[in-house]
């Protein structure tokens, strides 16, 4: 969706997600992801993106 930044996080946390996949210019150039933590049990992390899939399933089990 549209909306600042801050106003898209607090739609993210709303919505009862457990993570926010964040997708900016320098990350899309490093093939990279940075994931946020919404429910604060973990630090962010930026990962490979080719990594994101494991990272989900070790995190969400």
């Amino acid at each position: 969706g549209g909306g600042s930044f801050k106003s898209q996080m607090k739609k993210a946390d709303k919505s009862g997600a457990l993570f926010a996949l964040l997708l900016g210019e320098s990350e899309i150039a490093a093939s990279q992801v940075t994931v946020k933590d919404l429910r604060g049990g973990l630090e962010q992390a930026t990962i490979p993106q080719a990594e994101l899939p494991d990272w989900l399933t070790e995190h969400l089990n």
